[in-house]
């Protein structure tokens, strides 16, 4: 059976606020806008490095790496 490639980002210090942060799935739900949330994260394609959320775009995961 083939290994398959690791999926692993880089260390990030990430910035307690950073472009764009208000739409990422994190900040999203610290304000529990869950109709949102559940918006963005249908057909998942990206999950987040940092916290584990999945969502379709990844301009909505602080660190986003394809599934």
């Amino acid at each position: 059976m083939p290994k398959t490639a690791k999926r692993t980002v880089a260390e990030h210090k990430l910035a307690k606020s950073h472009t764009g942060h208000s739409q990422h799935l994190c900040d999203l739900v610290a304000n529990r806008k869950m109709d949102r949330v559940a918006q963005l994260s249908k057909g998942a394609k990206y999950l987040c490095h940092i916290c584990g959320r999945a969502a379709a775009k990844a301009a909505n995961l602080c660190e986003p790496v394809q599934i």
